[in-house]
C-alpha cells in the first residue's frame, strides 16, 4: 500500500494543479508554497521571522524572483510584511490568518486522505525527506524530479 502512495500524491497534485491554477486562491507556484510554509512553521514554532534575504540565500533565487513570488503571496493575503524592530531597512514575512487556516486545512485534508488508505495519524510523524526512502524510490525520485546536478544526499 505504501508502495504506491507518493506516485499516487504525485497524480493528485498535478491534477488539483491543473485544475485549479486558475483559482486565485489556489497556490500552484513551488516557490510560493515553500515560502508560505516556512513563514507558518517559523510563526507556528516561534522561530525568527522569515526575511527576503533568507529566502533568497536559501532558494538561491534572484532577489527580482524573490520580490516577485512575495509579491504574489501579500497580494493574495497569504503574507503581510512588517518592519523589523531592530532594522527598519529588513522586512519581516509574517502568515496571515487566511494562511494560517489554509495550512491548517490543507493538512487536515491530507490527514483524512491518509487515514481512507488505511494510515493512521499516529504512523505520519512528519513530511518525509528524501533520505527516507528506500533506494529504488530515491533513484526514480532523483530521476523524474531532480536535476543530475544537485546534490541531495
Amino acid at each position: 500500500m505504501y508502495k504506491n502512495m507518493l506516485e499516487y500524491s504525485y497524480q493528485e497534485l498535478a491534477l488539483l494543479v491543473t485544475q485549479f491554477q486558475s483559482d486565485k486562491n489556489v497556490i500552484a507556484d513551488i516557490h510560493e508554497r515553500f515560502v508560505l510554509y516556512e513563514a507558518v512553521h517559523r510563526y507556528l514554532n516561534n522561530h525568527e521571522s522569515l526575511t527576503m534575504k533568507w529566502i533568497e540565500q536559501s532558494l538561491q533565487l534572484s532577489f527580482p524572483k524573490v520580490y516577485s513570488v512575495v509579491n504574489h503571496l501579500v497580494k493574495k493575503g497569504y503574507l503581510i510584511r512588517k518592519p523589523s524592530t531592530e532594522d527598519k531597512r529588513i522586512k519581516l514575512l509574517l502568515p496571515t490568518n487566511k494562511a494560517l487556516n489554509g495550512v491548517k486545512l490543507f493538512e487536515e485534508m491530507k490527514l483524512n486522505e491518509l487515514h481512507a488508505l488505511g494510515i493512521s495519524k499516529n504512523e505520519v510523524t512528519g513530511i518525509p525527506r528524501l533520505k527516507d526512502f528506500s533506494e529504488a524510490t530515491r533513484l526514480k525520485i532523483q530521476e523524474e524530479f531532480l536535476s543530475a546536478e544537485e546534490d541531495w544526499s
